[in-house]
Parts: structure tokens; sequence; C-alpha cells
């Protein structure tokens, strides 16, 4: 029993790892992969955007090349594999660094379930994106300011801080708990503040000079990138899309303010409880409060809370919190525990691993993404339902040159797939466009009539729509009606319709199983051995929406297929309700035809 109890730590970890090992799923992922191959081949960092044909040459401050060159050479060695697993490594070592700084004052049980409940609410961030290398930077700089801060580790925080400088461009964030260390420090030597919360401060005088140099340093490091002084500007840029007012980033959930009712449930849960454990943290060390612990968990719970792409900083600033605060009424209830039975002081560490095991299991299963309603699957490749595959050969064999109109979603997808033989209408790289362009684009969407002035405008030949997202089933089929349009290619994902003058027919793709995941090399290896383990819901969700698009697109003449797709969702989940629903109305519908 004891042994059991003292795996907290260990599944802790276990279970932040399992939840880095999943396909690709964010639509930014591709065009940093596109960008770190241009760099590669070019040996330059481009300055005006060489990605769109709707704002060639347009400025584009790409603060976070040093990490689209990174996860493009980690694709070269191990394909989808390597960018995966290299930004899941940085989000480990993040929690990693949490659990060293909780486990410094709390029992193994303890630290391992505040830190598994920073992880969950952090889950959703668990993307290749660059801010693996922001999370990563801001665990290590947590662990190294929770001792006295010497010159060596100041020079080691200005070096680090240049490399998150080239990595991603909210590195700023790396002065935000030097920064509070420093305010407490000084709060400490000039503010009368009650003897206890001197005493329960261990920051001494001469810590206050390289934690000054440190701030500094982080700072200047910001210039030290390839635009210099507007490259250290350009996060106030970025504070335009930050809360989703602005119009170029509004329609983008992650740069609205945080919201209990947007959130997955199991994040907003999670959420919650680490409120509640930095509240009562502070609460319980109100005598002997820590002012750093403290100043780093208002500062990053505002940042959490501004926008939902901020959300997982709330983790960093409340763990350190909760170790000072509840870590020695931690080691009481253990001890009290154990004087009252020596079967009873593991039992806290025993449910704590039991937990952590069974969250393990359930991640890879798949059964932890279902309730917490993110679109994910455990392995590795890329998304069935996200990324079409399939419709980004289609276009590149049947209309290689012809200009698309690109689902936002699907941009960086193209660019990683054909670049340099085509280039995009938009994509997520939102700074770089024009706003007359966005506009256009959400003209489409919100009235798909306006879509011949577009094409004539951009001479579209081609448009490539995500269909089981908002309002794009609409815009297909709208086109579908326009004269000499059709539709030529339908998956799980994806919709590809074609000005090419040929009359309407089967789309390509319609028929047949769902497409395979893209699992080269590593990936593939990886995907033999878990697939069997994987509850078969992305598959399954794949098939009913293509179903659904046939069912919208087409009407009674192909009930028969979409039923089909319906039906064969059902047979990888039983208890899918809208395959079962789309099974009775392709049913019903059909016997009234007949």
């Amino acid at each position: 029993m004891d042994r059991l109890a003292r795996l907290g730590p260990l599944l802790a970890m276990l279970f932040v790892l399992v939840l880095q090992i999943h396909r690709l799923d964010d639509p930014d992922t591709w065009w940093h992969l596109a960008s770190g191959r241009l760099i590669a081949e070019t040996g330059t960092v481009v300055r005006g955007d060489p990605f769109s044909y709707t704002a060639p040459g347009s400025p584009w401050t790409n603060r976070q090349w040093l990490f689209d060159l990174g996860i493009y050479q980690l694709w070269r060695v191990a394909g989808p594999a390597g960018p995966i697993l290299g930004a899941g490594l940085l989000f480990t070592i993040a929690f990693g660094c949490l659990l060293a700084v909780a486990r410094r004052r709390m029992p193994g049980w303890a630290a391992a379930a505040v830190t598994a409940l920073a992880a969950v609410v952090a889950a959703e961030r668990f993307t290749v994106r660059p801010e693996a290398v922001t999370l990563c930077l801001l665990g290590v700089y947590v662990l190294l300011l929770d001792r006295p801060f010497t010159w060596g580790r100041a020079l080691l925080v200005i070096l680090l801080q240049v490399v998150w400088a080239n990595a991603h461009a909210l590195s700023i964030l790396g002065v935000v708990p030097i920064a509070a260390t420093l305010v407490a420090a000084l709060a400490l030597r000039w503010l009368p503040l009650p003897d206890d919360w001197k005493r329960a401060n261990d920051r001494g005088r001469a810590e206050i000079t390289p934690l000054v140099a440190a701030t500094l340093g982080a700072i200047a490091a910001e210039a030290a990138t390839p635009w210099g002084l507007r490259g250290a500007l350009f996060p106030l840029v970025l504070l335009r899309d930050i809360g989703g007012k602005d119009v170029l980033s509004y329609a983008i959930v992650e740069h609205r303010a945080t919201s209990l009712a947007e959130l997955t449930p199991t994040v907003a849960l999670a959420l919650r409880l680490l409120v509640v454990t930095a509240v009562a943290a502070a609460l319980v060390s109100l005598r002997r409060l820590r002012l750093a612990p403290l100043a780093l968990a208002l500062a990053f719970g505002w940042a959490a809370m501004l926008a939902r792409r901020n959300i997982a900083l709330l983790g960093f600033g409340v763990v350190s919190l909760a170790a000072y605060g509840l870590g020695p009424l931690a080691l009481q209830v253990e001890a009290w525990l154990g004087r009252r039975s020596r079967w009873l002081g593991p039992v806290p560490g025993v449910l704590v691993s039991a937990v952590l095991a069974l969250q393990v299991v359930r991640v890879v299963h798949g059964d932890w993404y279902r309730d917490a309603a993110l679109t994910r699957a455990f392995g590795l490749g890329s998304s069935l339902l996200l990324y079409p595959q399939g419709a980004a050969d289609f276009l590149e064999r049947h209309a290689p040159n012809v200009r698309v109109l690109n689902d936002d979603l699907q941009g960086g997808f193209l660019l990683w797939n054909a670049y340099p033989r085509r280039t995009v209408f938009i994509d997520g790289r939102l700074q770089v466009y024009p706003r007359d362009v966005y506009l256009q684009w959400q003209s489409v969407l919100d009235d798909p009539n306006k879509f011949p002035v577009l094409a004539r405008q951009w001479d579209v030949g081609a448009v490539l729509m995500h269909h089981p997202s908002p309002g794009r089933l609409e815009v297909a089929a709208a086109v579908s009606r326009m004269p000499g349009w059709r539709v030529a290619y339908l998956d799980g994902g994806g919709v590809v319709l074609l000005a090419d003058g040929k009359p309407a027919g089967m789309p390509e793709g319609m028929t047949g199983p769902a497409p395979a995941a893209s699992t080269p090399g590593v990936s593939g290896v990886v995907e033999r051995v878990v697939a069997p383990l994987r509850d078969g819901l992305e598959e399954a969700t794949t098939l009913y929406q293509r179903g659904r698009a046939i069912h919208f697109l087409f009407g009674p003449a192909r009930f028969a297929e979409a039923r089909a797709d319906f039906e064969a969702a059902l047979r990888l989940v039983p208890d899918y309700e809208a395959a079962r629903i789309g099974v009775r109305a392709t049913s019903a519908t059909a016997g009234v035809q007949r």
C-alpha cells in the first residue's frame, strides 16, 4: 500500500504525458510547418507574406520562426510523430517543473493532485504551437525562482529569454514571474509589513540586484530577433486580438474572454477547483503569506481570464501558492492519519494514485476526450475529421493551378500540402491580412450569394470548405447551385467544389470506408499498437459527418449513401445518438419517396 501511495507523482507525469500523444488537431500547426520548411529551404526568415494571393508581400512579423524551423526538422526526422512528441516533451517539462516546486513543500499525493489539476486546465492548449515553448520556459522560470535567485540564475534567464523571443511572439510573459518576485522582494524591503510575513518570506536583500538585472535583461532580449525593436513591440499588436474585440479575431473562440460556459466541461470543472485551491491556499496561509507566489497567482489569474488562449497560465500561477499555503496542512493531515493507524496514513496517496491511473487509461481509450468534449484521439498522425488529406490530394490532381477559396481552418493545411505551387485566400495568420480580405471572407459565410463577386475579383476556380464547421455546408450548397459549379469531392471533413464546366455526378470520395489517418513512419508503428486500445469515436464521427453532408447537399437522391455512413458509424459506436437519428431520417424519407 505504501508503494502505491508513493506512485502519485509518477502517475501525474504519466497523465500529462499521455495527454500529449494525440493526432495533430490545430490549424496553425500546418502553417508553422510550412514556414519552417521555407526557412530551411531558403536559409532566411521572410519579412513579407509569401503564402497568400490576397496579401502577397504584406508585412509578416514571424516571431516564432525558431519554433517553426524546429518542428519542421522534427517532421523530417519522424513524420507527424516528430512535432507531436517534440511539443509534448516541452509541455511535459513544464508540468514536471511545477511538480518539482509543489513536491518541495507538499506530500507526493498532494503535489500530484495539484499538478494534474493544472494540467487538466491546460489540456485544450496541448497542441503543436509555439506556446509549448512558452509554457515550458514558464515552468523553468517558476522552478528557478523558487530558490534564492543568484547571478548565475539571472544570466540563465536572460539567455533563455533570447531563445524564447525567437520562438513565440508572447515571450514577454517570461518577464511576469521575474517581475512578480522582484515586486515581492521590494515590498519586503520598503513596506511596513507584518513581522510574520517578513519571517515567512525568506527572500534576502542580496537577491534584489540580480532580480533587477534579470527583469531588465529579459525585457531587452525581446529585441534580440530579426525585427529588432519592431519585433519587441509586436506583442502590443497582438493585444488587439486578445479578448476577441477586433473584427479580425472576434469569430475565434480562443481570443474571446474566458467564459466557463464556453470551456469544455472537464476544463471548466478543473478551473473552478484550481481557483478554489488558490483562494484556500491564500486564506490558510494568511498569517505567513508568501508575497511572490501570491503576486504570480494574481498576475497569471488575470491573464488566464483575459482570453481563452491564456487559460493554461492559471496553473503556473497557482501551483506555487498552493504548495506554500496548503503544503503544511497536507503534511499535517497525512501525519494525523498515520497516528490513527498505519493503514490510514497512505490512504490519500492511494486514492490520488488510483484516480490518476484511471485517468491515464481513459485518455488512451478515448473516454476522457469524449467527456471533455474535445475532438481529439490518442495516437499519432493527423486528425481524420479536421484535416481532409483526400480533399487536398484531389485539388492537386484535378485543379493544381486553380485559385482556391479555402476555409480559414484549411489554409495552413493547404500550404503544407501544396506551397509553392499553391497560395491561399486566408489562413490562421490573421495579422498578415488586410481587414477587407477578412471581411470579404466573412461576408460569404454570412451570405453565400456574395460568392460570385468574390470569385470574379480573385479569379477563384475552386472552393474548399471544412463542412463540419458552422455555416460551411450552407456555403457549399449555395455554390453548387450556381451555374458552372459542382460538388467534385466530399469526405468526412472537406468538400471541394469546382467551376470546370463538367456535369454534376457522383463526387469522388463520397463512398467507401472512412479514410485512414495520415500515419507514415514512426506514427504508423505507434498507430498499430494503440489502435486496439482506442475507441472508434473519431472514425465514427468522420463517417457521420460525411453522411450528414451527403444528406444536406444531395437530398433524397443520395439518402442510401448517407444512411450507409450513419449505419457504419453506429457499428463503430453503438450509442452514437446523432448517427441513429440520421438513420431514422434517411430511412423514413426514403420510404416516403418510394
